[in-house]
């Protein structure tokens, strides 16, 4: 299973249907809860805006709420360098002396008081006059809506948390550990479950097959996994899924209601009006892969079977497709160091924007206490911008942004996918692709699918090459150019739900990456590598990323041309 954004093919004549689901032939027994869901138009009773109060915490959403100031940043970012230089074994402190904020205080006096200045003169900036609101939860399920239009909403939201997150919806390599069994060697895969309680319409689906849930591990499981960061040691699941699922809110604030369940009311086809309650739900589940077996486990030859993933408004799923082997393993060390050392700024800067108002002590500077003394905030200061060393070091939401100096070419091609699609949930369709109707100069009308491609191209004295971060293959040709006053629409999206020009898709992309991927900009200007391959010393070369729109008409009209 791969939460990989599906891409789309060239549509056939009988695929042209994406708005509702069409009345298929009966389903057997067994299949017809999933197919009758998918159908199933819903409405939410308590509306998500009324529900909840939105955190002004909660990074890269509610982009009305104010933020902290670029001074106030850029002073934040003084007292970290320094603390993190303190406790590094290189800054010749005994390590018997305790790293404590105490004893770290009388170090960081000067950087504490440039804070406290910063936020007592220049805490807030005004929210950005053209933001598009990254995220609107609160706004996109008001009105009535489908059941197979939430699920890919939900999972993106879950999604977008962090890379890890995101990584852990695919499936990771892992073992796990049950007592009276040992240790088993497989793939876990997160799962998000949504329970419907409605009267005739009850299951427990896993959004990403769209099909009735399996069994999922219980809490008594030990796992223990490489790739992900608090897995390292073997670790009870006991307990990890209310803080990943603090972790995922605290993200997306408009996923709370989910989470808690939400009272709708629905109408299935033939079915009356019912009352009822959806709800999300986490779990995980694990397919062995070893040789020995054991009945909680379920077994790789089951999974082999299991239908494939469901993508909602796309005629057919492609999973990210393997790189050629003689990519596979190709490295990419990043060699310029002005380049590395403002990627750094940068992403620290992002990182201390989505945090810094969590920190009560910044709150009180900024807002309630101005009267107090710079003498007993100082210190508080400190203890926070220690908590916030270690909330940089241990969080996995944060440290998915961070960028190794050498890198798997793979790895470095899927975190930039996912630094995309975490912006905006349209961004994510564009990448997917989405069902559009099109309107070029001294052209008739054409249906087809338009999508954002995001490119990455290498060149080196030997080679010049591109590869499309979410397929993982060099880009098709374009079929048909496109120009940039070239009106689109498409039901698909709010960006285009009324004809717009294609300059407009592009500029509503720039905003989100400047508002929550400014790292991605360096990577659209370019920077100097080295391309390792095995048994290869380094090869110098350029790297940049690039972003364009491509359209595939469909069969039925390029056929006609």
């Amino acid at each position: 299973m791969s939460f990989e954004i599906p891409t789309e093919p060239a549509p056939t004549e009988d695929s042209l249907e994406s708005a509702l689901p069409l009345i298929e032939e009966p389903k057997e027994e067994s299949e017809l809860a999933p197919f009758l869901i998918s159908q199933t138009i819903l409405k939410l009773t308590v509306p998500i805006a009324a529900h909840q109060d939105v955190p002004e915490e909660a990074p890269f959403e509610a982009t009305s709420v104010p933020v902290a100031s670029t001074q106030v940043l850029e002073a934040m970012q003084r007292l970290v360098n320094m603390i993190k230089d303190l406790r590094s074994p290189k800054s010749g402190e005994s390590p018997d002396v305790p790293q404590t904020p105490e004893a770290l205080a009388p170090y960081l006096v000067e950087e504490a008081y440039d804070v406290l200045e910063a936020i007592q003169k220049n805490y807030f900036e005004p929210p950005q006059s053209d933001s598009i609101g990254l995220v609107e939860g609160g706004d996109r399920w008001q009105s009535y809506f489908l059941i197979s239009d939430l699920a890919p909403w939900l999972l993106w939201c879950i999604a977008r948390s962090s890379h890890e997150v995101m990584r852990l919806l695919e499936g990771i390599p892992a073992k796990a550990f049950k007592l009276g069994q040992g240790w088993r060697t497989g793939i876990i895969r997160l799962v998000a479950t949504l329970d419907t309680k409605i009267p005739g319409l009850s299951a427990s689906l896993d959004l990403a097959t769209f099909q009735v849930n399996q069994s999922l591990l219980p809490s008594d499981t030990m796992i223990q996994s490489d790739q992900y960061g608090a897995w390292q040691q073997p670790t009870w699941l006991a307990g990890l899924l209310p803080d990943l699922t603090q972790h995922i809110t605290a993200t997306t604030s408009s996923i709370g209601q989910f989470f808690a369940g939400a009272e709708v009311d629905a109408l299935a086809p033939n079915h009356n009006w019912q009352s009822g309650l959806i709800q999300l739900q986490l779990g995980f589940e694990f397919i062995a892969t070893d040789a020995t077996v054991f009945a909680d486990f379920a077994e790789a030859s089951e999974a082999e079977e299991a239908p494939a993933p469901f993508h909602p408004n796309t005629t057919e799923t492609a999973p990210l497709s393997t790189l050629s082997s003689d990519s596979s393993h190709l490295q990419i060390k990043f060699t310029h160091s002005g380049w590395l050392e403002k990627y750094s700024t940068v992403l620290l800067q992002q990182q201390l924007a989505s945090t810094i108002q969590q920190l009560p002590t910044f709150r009180a500077a900024g807002e309630k206490n101005r009267n107090l003394s710079s003498q007993s905030l100082i210190p508080l200061i400190v203890k926070d911008a220690c908590d916030l060393v270690d909330l940089l070091q241990t969080s996995p939401a944060l440290s998915s942004h961070s960028l190794q100096q050498e890198v798997e070419l793979t790895a470095l091609t899927h975190q930039l996918l996912w630094s995309f699609s975490r912006g905006a949930y349209e961004v994510m369709q564009l990448m997917g692709g989405i069902r559009v109707n099109l309107l070029q100069p001294e052209c008739p009308w054409e249906t087809g699918t338009l999508r954002l491609l995001a490119s990455l191209n290498s060149k080196t004295p030997e080679q010049d090459w591109q590869l499309d971060i979410t397929t993982g293959q060099p880009p098709q040709p374009h079929i048909f150019p496109l120009a940039r006053n070239v009106i689109v629409q498409s039901h698909q999206s709010h960006w285009c739900e009324q004809p717009d020009a294609l300059e407009q898709l592009e500029t509503k992309l720039m905003q989100v990456l400047e508002q929550a991927a400014p790292d991605l900009l360096l990577f659209l200007e370019g920077t100097d590598i080295e391309v390792l391959s095995e048994n290869q010393q380094g090869e110098p070369g350029a790297i940049q990323l690039n972003v364009g729109f491509e359209f595939i008409p469909d069969l039925n009209y390029s056929a006609s041309r």
